[in-house]
């Protein structure tokens, strides 16, 4: 987190001229999530020093389905459970936020798991999770200050000794004020 702000602090620095198309922005977005089946609910407030470059910053919650196959020869089962994190990200729009174009995204996170409790898992449990993560997306402007997107990211990290890995797909909409 901070070294996006002293990023920031920097790109102000040196070209304090191109600060003064800075705005804010609240945004809120849903969706899936790839590989393991479940949603993702995301919302935020962002810094915008110029058009191109953003500081976002957000709290997500990621739901993950239990799942369970069992054949003759072998059992497998996946817990799930629920992700709930704060992120700071940076976001960089080559053709600025005015236009419609691609966003790149790169951040990290950090927060809490509870794994789902069920049969096969029946104690609760809550671990801590850091991860980092990237992405794209695209923004679609539909008038001054508001505008929808939709981003993809791929988040990797730590929970509880053991490899954490969420691809969530969410779509949303964005007041810049």
């Amino acid at each position: 987190m901070r070294l996006i702000f002293f990023l920031a602090a920097l790109l102000w620095l040196a070209r304090p001229g191109i600060v003064t198309g800075q705005s804010f922005e609240l945004h809120g977005s849903a969706g899936p999530t790839l590989v393991d089946r479940g949603y993702s609910l995301a919302g935020g407030v962002g810094l915008f020093p110029t058009s191109h470059i953003g500081i976002v910053v957000d709290v997500e919650r990621t739901h993950l389905v239990s799942r369970e196959r069992i054949t003759p020869d072998s059992a497998s089962r996946f817990r799930g459970g629920t992700l709930t994190l704060a992120s700071a990200q940076l976001r960089v729009a080559p053709l600025g936020r005015d236009r419609v174009g691609p966003y790149g995204l790169v951040g990290f996170a950090a927060g809490v798991s509870r794994p789902n409790v069920n049969e096969a898992f029946p104690n609760p449990v809550t671990n801590d999770v850091r991860a980092v993560f990237f992405g794209g997306g695209l923004q679609v402007p539909l008038r001054t200050g508001l505008s929808l997107f939709a981003d993809g990211r791929m988040m990797l990290g730590a929970e509880a000794g053991e490899l954490l890995a969420v691809a969530p797909i969410r779509a949303g909409v964005a007041w810049r004020f």
